[in-house]
């Protein structure tokens, strides 16, 4: 069994790591419903993990044209060149 205190910390941040995938998946146009699946977990040793669930294939279709644009634009907040790989992304 864990301390509450460290399965207080690992949860706060799991939930606020989960609420900011639900806004960035509505973002990328997936319902209100379809974000509801992601959830925040503590495993029994304090770790901290999100669960994204199960997404129908049209939805994950938008996550995955969504994500090479997250990290273009991580990239530039940060100063730095595009990493990764798909539309927008050159190649090295």
């Amino acid at each position: 069994m864990i301390p509450v205190d460290q399965y207080k910390s690992a949860r706060a941040e799991a939930e606020h790591t989960a609420a900011l995938l639900r806004a960035a998946l509505q973002r990328a146009g997936l319902s209100e419903h379809e974000a509801a699946r992601v959830r925040a977990l503590v495993n029994s040793k304090g770790r901290a993990y999100v669960d994204i669930g199960a997404l129908p294939v049209g939805s994950t279709v938008k996550l995955l044209n969504a994500l090479p644009l997250a990290l273009e634009s991580a990239g530039r907040a940060a100063g730095r060149a595009p990493t990764g790989t798909g539309p927008g992304v050159p190649a090295r």
